[in-house]
């Protein structure tokens, strides 16, 4: 066959191929010059001996990789960094004998110089080449399949729960349209799949949906975090001992992923009977603990993954300054310790989780779900559909893809459904359109102590749950790790970023100590508490003792409506021009839930029948022209009260798979759909 009789596709993937391999040779032989300087025992005496010093050790090195690869899943992890560094060190000394543009003096220099080159040309490979299928099936994928390939198989269908935190049904279209998202448009084009789409409850965040969705209960959550009276206690979804003890609180031991089920990065478990990187289990029985050392073994995927995280970083800083560069607005801090948690999510937690489905499958376990956090992460700071954020669902849609056609080797069949737990709205700050945070309104209105700890999703939650279950792991890597976060360890659980002022006990105060205003942000939802009472305040309390409270927050137009029980009314949504009372389904003046949905007063009722609902609680304003609403939090976008596109999360499902004739309100309405499409077993 002639050059110009070789197909488009596969000259532009010889191409690629040749280019990629280009720029990795490049850097490693500069590389390679650099070590010459700082490294004794290391002599490079030209630049063609450098060039053919590292392809020859590249040919060696792939002869020999796929060999140490099948052999790294049938022992102990941790043996196999020293083992390959090992026997490149030997194949560097012998190289070096042959070539003899380069002189290596001691084995030690050779192990040295073996570590650094490795590791060198598989990043440089991966951030060049992340989406390099051919070389994860042959790398990954291939040795999990030698190693559960004797699992016993089966025709009852399986089903493959994927979870994109935060993805819109506005969002998803937008990325559907403009090619960021192939995979499931061509499920959906095939008539394979059908979109549904549900709607929320109120509040609309993870920490609220995800019991509903995985354990078909999710009262008494009333926001990400939320102050109970009686315990004189904050709870909040950032908080690991909180979760666990919401879950404790809600499961009836018959959730989702009862039946031999498998969760993966999930903030509550569903009662799965394995779990990794579940917010809600850490430090429980129920971990498969394997499933991580066949991760860390793989010597492909430590690199890969590590690459990826470089290569995120350096997207997320160069994405950053465009949008500086460009004053986009609205925008929120995008420096400091961000970009890291942005990489962190973006790629090793979607790695992990990948790698952990791929063993699911192969092993044949009925059900798992799996939460894809990344694409929330970026929203929050870049915006709801800026290309930042619909990059990262292109990522999600690639390996969505990768999933379908390995599940090919599985052990059974399965059915794989994509949804969100909630969606996001964009829109610039309470602070930045007014100057002032809801807790400085608040203070400015009622002459309190107030107490408001710090706005952040939870992406710190995941990353110390990822380092709090490597901790717990009884390996050397564990132990390390252990004592390098030892000094921000509490209680076994790893707490690493912001960290907010504590609650005083109220025992041992005067009235004038206790009396205090504890305002919470979910979004653009706000919660505002005060500890003296110890019941939830009525309207009639709170007038005769903060009578400037609400007539003040009302003035502000980027409040929508305040809730509020009244003992002579029952609860009422009170907006600036308009009340309507809830109980009565009725509304004096113009209706403050208008714009809201038609399911707002529902949603409503609901919150104010929970137990610890506040004593006031505020909901932004939202403007149906621009789809804005303004959070009280630092987050361009966002999600947790009412108003928009975060209410309106998406379902995608195969169409033999029956979502019911009604409307899907609800999150644990969502769990009596999707329960009865998990098998037994």
């Amino acid at each position: 066959m002639t050059a110009s009789n070789i197909p488009a596709e596969n000259k532009r993937t010889l191409i690629n191929y040749l280019a990629i391999s280009l720029l990795s040779l490049i850097v490693q032989v500069s590389v390679l010059g650099l070590l010459d300087i700082y490294m004794s025992g290391l002599e490079v005496l030209s630049l063609e001996g450098a060039v053919i010093f590292i392809l020859l050790l590249a040919l060696v090195n792939s002869l020999l990789f796929p060999v140490l690869v099948y052999y790294s899943v049938r022992f102990h992890p941790l043996l196999f960094p020293f083992l390959v560094f090992l026997l490149n060190g030997i194949l560097v000394i012998i190289v070096s004998q042959i070539v003899s543009g380069v002189a290596i003096s001691s084995i030690w220099t050779a192990i040295g110089v073996s570590l650094v080159i490795t590791m060198t040309g598989m990043i440089s490979g991966t951030i060049f080449a992340s989406d390099d299928y051919r070389s994860y099936r042959r790398f990954v994928v291939q040795p999990l399949i030698r190693r559960y390939g004797k699992s016993e198989k089966t025709e009852a269908p399986g089903v493959v729960f994927l979870e994109i935190d935060g993805l819109s049904q506005t969002v998803l279209q937008k990325a559907l349209q403009k090619g960021y998202m192939p995979n499931l448009k061509s499920w959906l084009d095939s008539g394979s799949h059908k979109l549904s789409g549900w709607e929320t409850d109120l509040s609309c965040q993870t920490g609220g949906c995800q019991p509903g969705i995985l354990h078909g209960n999710n009262s008494d959550i009333p926001a990400f975090r939320w102050y109970e009276k009686d315990l004189d206690r904050l709870v909040s979804s950032e908080k690991m001992g909180d979760v666990a003890e919401v879950e404790r609180r809600i499961s009836n031991g018959q959730g989702l992923l009862s039946q031999n089920g498998a969760s993966r990065a999930n903030m509550y478990s569903g009662d799965a009977t394995e779990s990794i990187l579940t917010i809600s289990t850490l430090g429980s029985t129920r971990h498969n603990t394997m499933e991580y050392f066949l991760f860390y073994a793989n010597p492909y995927m430590a690199a890969r993954t590590f690459g990826l995280f470089l290569s995120h970083f350096m997207i997320e800083v160069l994405e950053g300054w465009l949008q500086l560069a460009k004053n986009e607005r609205p925008r929120v801090y995008r420096a400091g310790t961000y970009p890291l948690t942005r990489a962190t999510t973006t790629a090793i937690l979607r790695e992990v989780s990948v790698f952990a489905l791929i063993g699911d499958m192969l092993r044949g376990l009925p059900s798992m779900y799996a939460t894809f956090v990344g694409y929330d992460e970026v929203a929050h700071h870049s915006g709801v559909a800026r290309r930042d954020a619909l990059r990262v669902l292109s990522g999600l849609d690639k390996m969505f893809g990768w999933l379908v056609d390995i599940s090919e080797h599985a052990a059974r069949p399965y059915s794989f459904v994509v949804l969100s737990d909630h969606g996001q709205s964009n829109g610039a700050t309470f602070l930045q359109r007014t100057g002032r945070s809801l807790e400085q309104a608040v203070k400015d209105l009622v002459d309190l102590e107030t107490y408001s700890p710090p706005s952040e999703d939870e992406t710190w939650l995941r990353i110390n749950a990822l380092l709090t279950d490597v901790t717990r792991q009884e390996t050397r890597g564990g132990r390390l790790l252990g004592r390098a976060v030892r000094s921000k360890t509490v209680d076994g659980t790893v707490e690493l970023g912001p960290q907010g002022r504590k609650i005083e006990p109220a025992t041992n105060q005067t009235p004038e100590e206790r009396n205090k205003a504890v305002v919470l942000a979910s979004g653009n939802l706000g919660l505002i508490y005060f500890t003296a009472w110890k019941g939830r305040m009525t309207l009639e309390q709170i007038n005769a003792s903060f009578p400037n409270l609400i007539p003040g927050l009302l003035k502000y137009p980027q409040i929508g409506f305040v809730l509020v029980r009244s003992d002579a009314h029952g609860p009422l949504a009170i907006g600036s021009q308009g009340i309507y009372y809830l109980q009565e389904d009725r509304y004096e003046g113009n209706n403050p839930l208008a714009d809201f949905g038609s399911n707002a007063a529902l949603h409503l009722k609901r919150e104010d029948s929970f137990s610890n609902a506040p004593d006031l609680l505020v909901n932004s304003f939202y403007d149906p022209n621009t789809g804005e609403v303004a959070a009280f939090e630092e987050l361009v976008g966002s999600h947790g009260g009412l108003g928009g596109d975060q209410t309106s999360p998406i379902l995608i499902h195969p169409s033999e798979l029956d979502s019911g004739p009604e409307p899907i309100v609800g999150a644990a309405h969502l769990h009596q759909v999707i329960k009865q499409w998990v098998p037994e077993k």
